[in-house]
């Protein structure tokens, strides 16, 4: 996909289902940072990994025994983090498609999230305990820091049941932790000294999730209270200040998920209605409704933006990947800026000298003339693309991002060793699979079978 051939003036949100994404029962998804390739954790325990062009599947990855409850990309791209409600954390690496890391806790993983910056460090917030920073090392050798759930001089009205983390997230440099709670209360966790910096009450309720833009500077609070809450950020002190809520003042329905555009300018949430598939699409700054994308009628868990294109990926409870695109119309005149086009039928009139012969002389001459204004194409530099600069941008890591994954041969999938766990998730995957051939053929075998006994009697 060449981005600079791309319509500048192309609409900023899309209106339609272009396609759906079918493989295995999916629960949560996530774009890469160049929106090349989506990931998908489901309930059976795989990763399943699409190119986002081609739309067909680069990896299948068989590791958890139950299911997926997020994943999370690499600044990099070439490493995933998967979260399992089977109290693992697995983390993959995508261009040999093997874990590289599998790390296992005491409870269960509310969600997990790779560091912005690092490729080899994650932040895990579990069920009921303390929250916990990850440092991979090598193969399975990791180094734990617990982070703090209560300041240093902490308020005696606040109940310990109310430090109990249910949501997590880095800002965009890796340098602050935000953490919510489930009374409703937002910390920000400095990583370097190990301790919270900043503490206030954003709502009554349980803190669902915590997303950023991707320039950093704001920050979307999904909370249990019906309520979508967008908060500017100070860059020095990273204290949040609230800007807008968000939130159906009809219909009074929860919101499964929120996040921003891919350029930060409208905040998206996902119904929580049973009966619906619909996303909402609010303007930032002004704060009013601007458009409701009505899907099919089923149930929506996740919802994630492409980071360069208005193009949405809407999970569904049965499983299915919705992707949500601009209206294309075809432009002709973009090819030729002669071409005119016509909106009925023109009678065309021949000019003077359209079908006159020409010499043989005179289309030599012409030729040469073409000939002599060819001009040098400069193939070998490479121009940053506009859509790609950010400000903490680095040369090398640029130079060593994975935006594709090449194909493995099956020789190199069965190749490597599998633990206990994944030879029980992959036998599992197997079984289910020739229970469903199985059925096909027995069904089959019965409407072959059905005449030939009515043709006896």
């Amino acid at each position: 996909m060449n981005l600079e051939l791309l319509d500048p003036w192309e609409q900023e949100y899309p209106q339609i289902i272009e396609e759906t994404l079918e493989d295995g029962y999916v629960l949560n998804c996530k774009f890469n940072r160049r929106g090349t390739l989506l990931a998908a954790g489901c309930l059976d325990g795989r990763c399943v990994i699409w190119d986002f062009d081609t739309k067909g599947v680069s990896r299948n990855l068989i590791g958890h025994v139950k299911s997926v409850s997020n994943v999370s990309w690499s600044r990099n791209g070439r490493y995933l983090l998967s979260a399992s409600k089977d109290w693992t954390c697995i983390y993959w690496d995508l261009v040999a498609g093997m874990k590289k890391a599998k790390i296992r806790f005491d409870t269960s993983i509310i969600m997990a999230h790779m560091h912005p910056k690092n490729n080899t460090r994650f932040v895990a917030a579990l069920f009921q305990v303390s929250p916990v920073i990850v440092d991979i090392v090598g193969d399975d050798i990791v180094n734990m820091t617990t982070l703090p759930t209560e300041q240093e001089d902490k308020d005696e009205s606040i109940k310990p049941t109310s430090l109990l983390v249910t949501a997590i997230s880095w800002n965009k440099t890796g340098n602050r932790i935000y953490t919510g709670t489930t009374k409703g209360y937002l910390n920000i966790i400095d990583v370097e000294k190990n301790k919270i910096i900043y503490t206030t009450r954003i709502a009554n309720t349980t803190i669902k999730e915590i997303q950023f833009s991707r320039n950093g500077r704001d920050m979307v609070i999904n909370a249990n209270d019906r309520v979508i809450r967008y908060f500017y950020v100070d860059e020095e002190t990273g204290i949040p200040e609230l800007r807008n809520k968000f939130q159906d003042l009809v219909n009074r329905i929860q919101w499964s998920k929120s996040c921003f555009s891919s350029d930060g300018e409208f905040v998206i949430g996902g119904s929580g209605h049973k009966a619906e598939h619909n996303i909402y699409i609010w303007d930032k700054s002004m704060g009013n409704l601007v458009k409701i994308l009505e899907g099919p009628k089923e149930p929506l868990d996740d919802i994630s933006w492409h980071p360069v294109r208005p193009i949405i990926a809407s999970v569904s409870s049965f499983g299915n990947i919705y992707i949500w695109n601009t209206k294309h119309e075809a432009n002709w005149s973009a090819f030729a800026p002669d071409f005119i086009e016509l909106e009925e039928n023109l009678e065309y009139e021949e000019k003077e000298d359209e079908f006159d012969v020409v010499p043989e002389k005179d289309k030599k001459k012409a030729k040469d003339e073409d000939e002599e204004e060819d001009v040098t194409v400069d193939v070998t530099t490479c121009e940053t693309i506009q859509a790609y600069i950010d400000s903490d941008n680095d040369d090398k890591e640029d130079n060593e991002q994975v935006l594709y994954l090449p194909s493995l041969n099956a020789e190199e999938e069965d190749g490597h060793e599998f633990s206990s766990d994944e030879e029980f998730a992959k036998k599992s995957v197997k079984k289910k699979l020739l229970k469903k051939k199985k059925k096909g053929l027995n069904e089959t075998i019965d409407e072959q079978q059905r005449p030939k006994k009515i043709m006896k009697k």
